[in-house]
């Protein structure tokens, strides 16, 4: 008689035989599988340096590298440096073969190294197996020391996915107990997960979506628009692609960065590139038409006259600039970049509405008119500057 039995800890599966448990999912592919078997074989002689292991690894990991350089480019994403696990491992086992003599961690029967986390209400954690090899939290180790040889920080900030909370949790709990320098500044930059308008995404369904399919989706919909709105048509074919790339680019990257971090969202394409909605090409709109008009004042006059009884909505617009710094101030320490991208959402709209309400190249008189590009203009560079810390450009006509 067999039947299967679903926990609630990690939905993992246990196979039952007469209810006596066989195998756990995990432990049968590392224990009894052939294809657990080979992969273990060929982490030894990885970690052994075997020639053809190591040819056929490099030639996969390259792959791998030349697909994030691709999608990196397209996004506009640099780094300063990369540190590869391939390169941290060794110095993460040096640590905990110094931390196991100094009894931070403890060796099993089956010569398998471990950290007892309990009384920081976590668990048991291993951190070798009983081969030698190492797992992911021991690259971890490594890499942290690296990162402070290199630049003797005293703050590290991991931008990873909530998925891996209590990864993270043990890796900053290791490191307190190894007596790290900097082990209190470790900080977890938890983000929720990006679900799609159908639902949550799930790679055993298909249903993942690859970034440079949405990139590409996204910029679509921005051609599309710009197609409908027929304002860029005069220019050269290169230039009206580049302002759509840059258009989908902000679509995309605004649309995600304006939910506070921890939180779930859904992301929809359509409605990411959306004019009138709380996106990131609404704001570029406002950057562009600030642009327009001081392209038809031509030379400003930095000297304001006879301008001195201001209406409420420019007392209002000068409040929301002097705000600026105080946001940046907001968003660094909360290490939250919505708190930018909404800023800059609420002065563009603010914008808008001034620009509907006010005339500017036509006001009442010249030093009204001086005076309002000069604020248009001081509000462009707020919003140019805003949008640089999240990675957007601004276009100058869209």
């Amino acid at each position: 008689m067999q039947k299967w039995q679903q926990t609630g800890i990690r939905n993992r599966f246990i196979f039952y035989v007469f209810d006596k448990v066989i195998f756990e999912k995990n432990k049968y592919f590392n224990q009894h599988s052939v294809l657990g078997k080979a992969a273990r074989t060929m982490l030894l002689q990885w970690e052994s340096e075997d020639p053809k292991v190591r040819a056929l690894w490099q030639q996969m990991n390259q792959w791998v590298y030349d697909g994030f350089e691709t999608t990196y480019r397209n996004l506009g994403v640099t780094f300063d440096k990369l540190y590869y696990e391939s390169n941290t491992y060794l110095l993460g086992k040096e640590t905990i073969e110094k931390g196991l003599a100094q009894n931070v961690f403890y060796q099993k029967d089956d010569q398998s190294v471990w950290i007892d986390l309990t009384a920081a209400k976590l668990d048991h954690k291993i951190v070798l197996r009983s081969d030698g090899t190492s797992v992911y939290i021991t690259q971890d180790i490594g890499t942290a020391q690296l990162r402070y040889n290199d630049f003797g920080t005293n703050r590290m900030v991991y931008v990873v996915a909530d998925e891996q909370n209590y990864h993270f949790q043990v890796l900053f709990e290791t490191m307190k107990r190894l007596g790290e320098p900097y082990a209190d500044g470790l900080y977890h930059l938890s983000y929720g997960m990006v679900d799609l308008p159908t639902g949550k995404m799930k790679s055993r369904e298909g249903t993942v979506v690859d970034a440079d399919d949405l990139m590409a989706e996204v910029i679509n919909e921005a051609r599309k628009n710009a197609e409908e709105r027929g304002e860029i048509i005069e220019l050269t074919p290169a230039a009206r692609e580049a302002i759509i790339q840059k258009i989908g680019m902000a679509a995309l990257k605004f649309f995600i960065i304006k939910v506070q971090p921890k939180k779930r969202m859904i992301f929809d394409p359509k409605e990411s590139v959306d004019m009138q909605g709380q996106t990131g090409p609404y704001v570029q709109n406002a950057y562009v038409r600030i642009q327009s008009i001081l392209r038809k004042a031509g030379e400003l006059s930095e000297q304001i006259t006879d301008y001195t009884k201001l209406q409420a909505a420019e007392k209002e617009m000068i409040n929301k600039l002097y705000a600026y710094p105080n946001s940046i101030a907001i968003a660094a320490q909360n290490y939250d970049p919505s708190e930018i991208a909404n800023y800059c959402y609420d002065l563009a709209k603010s914008f808008h509405k001034f620009y509907h309400d006010f005339s500017i190249l036509r006001a009442e008189n010249e030093g009204a008119k001086q005076f309002r590009l000069l604020l248009s203009k001081a509000t462009a560079n707020v919003l140019s500057s805003g949008m640089k810390l999240l990675g957007i450009e601004m276009p100058d006509r869209m």
